[in-house]
């Protein structure tokens, strides 16, 4: 059972869809996660992470968690100073989380010294070392990670990467793999990427699922205390037909999203082939490196 905070709007909808949730107590047991939700659309992101943990099968204890001081345009002020805690306030407590998520961001754009927030996101960082059991940093957040932890830079590509790419599994002895095919494909959207190579200079890092255009695809430092996943596995089935519609009609470049569309046609369904992998990945993280 997913338990959220107290009158959470996503609780009917998503019951609705049968996922095991609640806005009622936790028992003492719940495994108490808190999400760094960096997304513009927040409810809509939130959702994706419930629905990704649904089939662990744990009690699990959500705590939304916002960068302190910002106002919010694309999600209603109200929402989150109702269902949000800050960062700050999180962190000033003694309370020890068994994991976290801190999501991606449209932010791949910026030097990293220009986010608003960086000197706290890089206190935020320091902070999962001792008081989470492991940290879950997907694209952006994963990028940004890599930056605070080893100085890892990013790379702008020429053209988005844009689509759902197949990767190749490249360990089998990593708890978080466990199950997942040789072949997993993953939905990408950035125009940054990162260096192979740079990652297995480092020999805290392993490398666990990779791609020949994208790049790394899943890595982990210190036994999974933390994990860097650069593509979205959590992915809802239309969030790409969203953000390609959404670019069309800003009248931004865009190509059509690969392999997403049956016959990569915008008219005809969409060939949803990740959400397998997604939720097998996120019960791995939550049986093996969040529960323990």
């Amino acid at each position: 059972m997913i338990f959220l905070p107290k009158k959470h709007p996503s609780v009917a909808r998503l019951k609705a869809r049968g996922i095991s949730i609640s806005d009622g107590e936790p028992g003492d047991n719940a495994l108490r996660v808190v999400i760094l939700n960096l997304m513009p659309q927040k409810q809509e992101a939130e959702e994706e992470y419930y629905t990704m943990m649904d089939g662990a099968g744990l009690d699990i204890e959500i705590v939304l968690a916002k960068m302190s001081g910002l106002t919010y345009k694309t999600t209603p002020q109200a929402y989150m100073d109702e269902f949000y805690t800050d960062i700050a306030d999180i962190m000033a407590a003694p309370t020890h989380y068994h994991g976290m998520i801190i999501s991606g961001a449209p932010l791949e754009h910026l030097d990293y010294t220009e986010v608003t927030y960086w000197q706290q996101l890089k206190q935020v960082y320091q902070w999962t070392l001792t008081h989470v059991g492991s940290t879950l940093n997907i694209c952006w957040g994963a990028f940004a990670a890599l930056k605070i932890f080893f100085d890892i830079d990013k790379h702008w590509t020429e053209e988005k990467l844009f689509g759902v790419y197949p990767h190749i599994r490249v360990r089998n002895d990593v708890p978080l793999v466990e199950g997942l095919s040789l072949e997993v494909m993953v939905p990408i959207s950035r125009h940054i990427t990162m260096m192979r190579e740079e990652l297995e200079a480092q020999p805290e890092i392993t490398l666990l699922i990779d791609q020949e255009i994208t790049g790394p695809e899943l890595a982990m430092a210190w036994g999974g205390r933390h994990i860097f996943a650069n593509g979205h596995m959590e992915y809802a089935e239309g969030r790409l037909r969203f953000e390609y519609e959404r670019d069309m009609a800003k009248g931004v470049p865009i190509c059509v999203p690969l392999n997403y569309f049956i016959d990569n046609d915008p008219a005809k369904d969409i060939k949803v082939s990740w959400q397998g992998t997604g939720k097998q990945f996120y019960h791995n993280w939550l049986t093996h490196y969040v529960r323990h």
